[in-house]
């Protein structure tokens, strides 16, 4: 609704009202109610549950008009309004933050459209004026408009603010990795009152099987992988099955204990493509089904099982092409990235991630079996056509005798080109890998303007507790990176003489020991390359920064991340060459570095980093190591522990505003925590959906902590708020 400036009073022909009108300019899907003083403008963005018991408060001799909602609050921008008067608050919750103090908490509500309620003033008498007479009467008439503004929206436009559906389409919801959600149904107000709305289970309870599955929603379906490679479709509001694809039970795969896998079998998701559900299995085979029926197909075979190689990783779609890869650097494979037709699975391009003169060529061969896998999904920039793949260690983990020169593209993040395959930029985090330190975590993308420029930027953690952020346009860092001395000996080694430190971005990781060493090892400092005394370092081998997805919010400009303090041992010998048994394969890391270390005192840490300062905002201790991924879903923050608590967090500071304890729980078969929640709406309702089924690894070396680190489980749980269709609670 709009007002005829013709017929209204000659104070209010000189304001601007937009009530129901987008403006020129507004942030993507927020819609703001705006009240202006004479210094600022002050924006109120309610949350919908708020806003539906929301009442209008109009005093014309208090000169005040405002908004009576539970946790409503409002805070100023710094654009004047030219207008004069003041806006007054009943209560703390609703009182103004002035610029440069910290911004009060705002639950923010998930619009389809860019919408701004404004209230625009020039004459400085007529808006909040003081006194009597005709600017009361003007001062009147305004706020009855408001008020009218804002009940027109009571329930036609403000109940639409959650959409009937809300889709999670790719493993980082977006192609940039964001993992943000831009809804606020459930926020700082009543996250508290978090439930489990629905719970899948997979049937799947191998103690050599996890759950990192990151769910895929795309029009009110679900689609979920297990460890044993079977992909489920459900009903996304009330966990329902529609089908499921179970190739070990169909012999469309060979038998799983054939399949040889790093560190616990598990499958990271599906990419939606064209009608189409893809895949890739741990056999190396990449599976098309039909999204309706479950049906294959497509399938296309990338290597051969017992090969070494494995598909453990979630593929990303974008102009037609399926973006895959294979792992299996600890079996001294050569990564391989791959581009697949989305109509029929045949292959557009293949990137070999091993330079043969980096890694000493012609005089050894070693590239050939360099490592460098990919394990991790890609980030994706569809204008500029580059797809961000994240490379792990190279082979073996942790000798560098046969592999002089800095192995390239190990350790790095790479672009390559969309179209052909062919490499950009690389920007190697980590010169001559030989500590097992993996670019694992999956890039990030975000806008950011820093001293008066703006950037496309990428943003990674490694392995090596460093978190870079690059320009994607051309890898060059936009805070400072400085090649600094690190240790040489021993020499057959062949240690690189600098390491890449991130010198301006703070880490969330502790790059040296911060608790006792009471492993009975000598400490040695970060780069020292192992030998044939065996010491104790930090990080160790599984980081500072594993797989697990991190998230970035367009509204904080944080980016949100878990890391781990994990000291390690390690010691080798020149010529080294013993296996290490595992039931799964024998790793070829050139070493027997030890990850379950008495004495060490792991931990873990999540935590949120401005991009914008580099420094971070807040960080919460955790008793295990973190390995499960983030998402952002409006001003919360989700993820999980090792042991399987669940967490809810205001995004802006880090407080916990929810847990849910599976060991408080009935829910049966729930395990650690160790996949990415997915947030989206279905039926009208918000749900959070995440997987508990632990890890392998924390399993293994944990259990010192907690019996429960890493537990095997089998329950996909979608939380929501409370609905009156929900049985009795599991929580």
């Amino acid at each position: 609704m709009r007002t005829d400036p013709s017929r209204a009073p000659r104070q209010l022909r000189q304001a601007q009202f937009h009530c129901g009108q987008p403006p020129p300019a507004a942030e993507p899907s927020t819609r703001i109610f705006t009240f202006c003083s004479r210094n600022e403008r002050y924006q109120v963005i309610p949350s919908l549950y708020d806003l539906a018991s929301a009442s209008i408060l109009i005093s014309s001799k208090a000169g005040l008009v405002q908004l009576i909602a539970p946790s409503l609050s409002m805070s100023p921008r710094t654009t004047p309004c030219e207008a004069r008067g003041t806006i007054h608050a009943a209560a703390s919750p609703y009182t103004p933050t002035r610029t440069g103090a910290r911004r009060a908490a705002m639950p923010q509500a998930d619009l389809t459209s860019p919408q701004e309620r404004r209230v625009w003033g020039r004459d400085r008498d007529w808006l909040f004026a003081k006194g009597g007479g005709k600017a009361m009467k003007a001062k009147t008439l305004l706020v009855l408009f408001i008020g009218a503004c804002a009940l027109s929206l009571l329930p036609s436009r403000l109940f639409a603010d959650t959409p009937r559906s809300l889709d999670w389409p790719n493993h980082g919801n977006d192609l940039h990795n964001t993992r943000f959600q831009n809804v606020d149904q459930i926020n700082r107000s009543n996250v508290n009152k978090l439930r489990p709305a629905w719970v899948f289970h997979t049937g799947v309870l191998d103690p050599l099987s996890e759950l990192q599955v990151s769910p895929i929603v795309i029009d009110g379906r679900m689609f979920v992988t297990d460890g044993h490679d079977d992909v489920f479709a459900l009903d996304a509001a009330t966990g329902k099955q529609i089908w499921a694809y179970k190739p070990l039970q169909t012999d469309d795969m060979p038998p799983i204990e054939q399949m040889i896998v790093c560190c616990g079998r598990n499958n990271k998701g599906v990419a939606f493509a064209d009608g189409k559900v893809i895949y890739g299995r741990l056999d190396n085979v990449v599976v098309a089904l039909n999204a309706d029926t479950g049906l294959v197909a497509w399938k296309t075979k990338l290597a051969e099982v017992g090969s070494g190689f494995a598909i453990n990783n979630a593929p990303q779609f974008a102009d037609g092409k399926v973006i895959i890869s294979l792992s299996g650097g600890e079996f001294e494979v050569r990564g391989q990235v791959f581009a697949l037709r989305a109509s029929d699975g045949a292959v557009a391009w293949r990137f070999q991630t091993t330079d043969p003169k980096s890694y000493g060529a012609p005089k050894s061969d070693q590239f050939k079996r360099g490592g460098a896998a990919v394990w991790n999904p890609a980030a994706i920039d569809r204008d500029l056509k580059l797809v961000y793949v994240p490379t792990g260690n190279a082979a073996p983990d942790i000798l560098g005798e046969d592999r002089p020169g800095d192995n390239l593209f190990a350790t790095s993040i790479v672009a390559l080109d969309l179209g052909t395959g062919e490499p950009r930029w690389h920007f190697q985090e980590v010169h001559h890998d030989i500590w097992d330190y993996d670019s694992a975590q999956p890039a990030v993308l975000f806008p950011l303007t820093k001293d008066g420029k703006d950037f496309k930027a990428l943003g990674h953690c490694s392995k090596n507790g460093q978190y870079y952020i690059l320009d994607r346009r051309n890898g060059k860092p936009i805070f400072p990176v400085v090649e600094a001395p690190v240790p040489q000996d021993p020499a057959f080694q062949n240690a690189s003489k600098t390491q890449p430190f991130s010198v301006a971005v703070e880490p969330l990781t502790p790059l040296t020991f911060v608790r006792p060493n009471d492993t009975g090892f000598p400490a040695r400092p970060q780069y020292t390359p192992p030998g044939e005394v065996e010491f104790v370092m930090v990080p160790g081998d599984d980081g500072g920064c594993e797989w697990n997805p991190a998230a970035f919010s367009p509204r904080t400009k944080f980016v949100y991340y878990g890391t781990r303090y994990e000291p390690t041992t390690f010691k080798t010998r020149s010529g080294n060459r013993e296996l290490i048994p595992t039931p799964t394969g024998d790793l070829h890391l050139g070493s027997r570095f030890t990850n379950k270390v008495p004495g060490s005192h792991p931990f873990g840490l999540f935590g949120a980093m401005d991009t914008r300062t580099g420094k971070i905002a807040w960080k919460i201790e955790v008793p295990l190591p973190a390995k499960s991924g983030l998402t952002v879903a409006g001003d919360l923050v989700f993820f999980g522990e090792s042991a399987g608590k669940f967490h809810a967090a205001d995004a802006e500071t880090g407080k916990i505003l929810f847990t849910f304890d599976p060991r408080k729980s009935k829910i049966p078969n729930v395990g650690g925590a160790a996949a990415s929640p997915s947030a989206y709406v279905a039926g009208g309702r918000e749900f959070v959906a995440y997987a508990f089924g632990g890890n392998v690894p924390d399993r293994n070396n944990f259990s010192i902590v907690d019996p429960d680190a890493g537990k095997v489980g089998d329950a996909i749980i979608a939380f929501a708020l409370p609905d009156k269709g929900d049985g009795e609670d599991d929580d």
